[in-house]
């Protein structure tokens, strides 16, 4: 049986945004790369301004402001599991407890197969 650690993958592999993106043709490997100089503060105002652009100034029809907040929240959690190889790994770079771990599992719907235990 294959070790985890082994693995340059989380435990959660098949979330991963760049493999989602990659396979609906939105993302490719110089994208990526260009995408990773950027600060997360010009990434999210990048997107902000290119979607008000399109839109015509209308961002997504719902108060940005107090919703930010959670999506940047679901969004750290999903990047993390998608590269963290265990439940232990994962609390440390999201710098919560288990028990918060464990809560954001449920929070987000994790399947029961994607959940490993803590070493």
């Amino acid at each position: 049986m294959k070790s985890r650690k082994s693995d340059a993958r989380g435990f959660c592999n098949d979330l991963s945004f760049s493999q989602k993106l990659r396979e609906a043709q939105k993302s490719n490997e110089a994208f990526e790369i260009m995408l990773s100089v950027l600060t997360l503060e010009e990434i999210i105002g990048l997107k902000l301004e290119c979607s008000s652009r399109l839109t015509g100034g209308r961002l997504y029809g719902f108060n940005l402001w107090s919703k930010g907040v959670e999506i940047i929240k679901e969004a750290l959690y999903s990047a993390t599991i998608s590269v963290a190889h265990t439940n232990k790994e994962a609390c440390r770079i999201l710098g919560v407890s288990e028990y918060t771990l464990k809560s954001l599992k449920k929070k987000y719907k994790i399947r029961e197969e994607d959940v490993i235990e803590i070493e």
